[in-house]
């Protein structure tokens, strides 16, 4: 059986009138049943008819990824793995932060990407999660924030997603673009572009690709994860640099068509003795001046046994400052 959760609202239009003789506006409202209410199941949508309830019972399901575990942290933020139907096993994070939630889900199963400080790159690519797995995740911890509200300290509902959890999304680029079409949806999720970010390590034509993508609506903010300043140690610890450089990807950006206000996140990892110099910190600046930007600085996780450390505090400080010191006009941000 087809999951209606592989379908956007265009997609599901064409399926009621190519199938089922009707109107294709009424696909707003399985929109909004699956969506905005989170029903599991066609017959608890009473708005709709008995015979069309049926049939779609006949040809359609509505997936759920199955919670395995749910791990907190003493900040309040939260783990959750899913296990797919054929057994593999996801993470999507509810992320505390210090005025909102922000949930990050994962695009597909492992990474093909092999970044060299990622634990997930280790995996290498066992699939690519599709539409329904990955809208999947927001519903299920929609579902399960509910189920915690009379609990104690329960999380409240989420402001912000982001794709940043296994896996590149742009290498899922089809289901990664179908997924941000059924977030922003304001009959289902309805979730801003300015809520939504898709982080990539630098597929170019997939990059160019997006942005063609969601020119007119926005569709979500674009991140890129960087991590270096030069060719030399971008490859290193990124091998997709080999196949699109600094020099091809920082074109893209520029490129890059974006809203009034919009900004491109600059995520950089902060490595200790690699890519944290004082002539990275030089650098850093000039390659991305004319390109606007809001550069989140990120200490490295030194728990992934990866042989890589976390800058110093001190250092990761006076990166920002240096960089606040440097604003052109609005150019330069650090993402809160």
């Amino acid at each position: 059986m087809r999951d209606i959760l592989n379908f956007d609202r265009d997609e599901l239009g064409s399926v009621l009138e190519n199938e089922f003789n009707l109107p294709g506006y009424r696909a707003k409202q399985l929109i909004q049943w699956l969506y905005r209410y989170r029903v599991r199941s066609f017959e608890d949508m009473t708005n709709i008819s008995k015979d069309l309830r049926n049939k779609l019972t006949e040809q359609f399901r509505i997936f759920r990824p199955e919670l395995e575990t749910v791990q907190v942290s003493r900040d309040g933020s939260r783990k959750f793995l899913f296990r797919m139907e054929d057994g593999s096993l996801i993470e999507s994070v509810l992320i505390k932060q210090p005025t909102r939630f922000t949930l990050c889900i994962s695009s597909q199963v492992g990474c093909a990407i092999a970044c060299q400080f990622c634990r997930t790159g280790k995996m290498g690519l066992k699939r690519h999660l599709e539409t329904r797995e990955i809208i999947g995740q927001v519903l299920a911890v929609q579902d399960a924030i509910e189920e915690l509200k009379t609990s104690e300290n329960p999380p409240e509902q989420f402001q912000n997603i982001v794709f940043m959890g296994m896996g590149e999304p742009f290498h899922n680029l089809e289901n990664v673009i179908r997924s941000v079409k059924l977030l922003n949806d304001e009959m289902g999720v309805n979730f801003s572009s300015r809520k939504i970010t898709v982080s990539t390590s630098g597929l170019v034509p997939a990059i160019r690709q997006f942005g063609e993508a969601f020119a007119e609506t926005g569709g979500a903010n674009l991140a890129i994860s960087l991590n270096a300043t030069t060719d030399e140690v971008r490859t290193k610890v990124m091998p997709i640099n080999k196949r699109w450089p600094l020099e091809e990807l920082l074109g893209a950006l520029k490129e890059f068509p974006l809203r009034s206000r919009k900004r491109i996140t600059i995520e950089y990892v902060m490595l200790k003795g690699v890519n944290d110099s004082d002539a990275d910190l030089d650098r850093l600046p000039k390659i991305l001046k004319g390109i606007p930007v809001k550069i989140n600085l990120i200490p490295y996780n030194d728990n992934s046994g990866l042989g890589f450390e976390s800058s110093e505090e001190s250092k990761v400080n006076r990166w920002q400052d240096v960089l606040l010191d440097q604003l052109w006009g609005p150019l330069y941000y650090r993402a809160l």
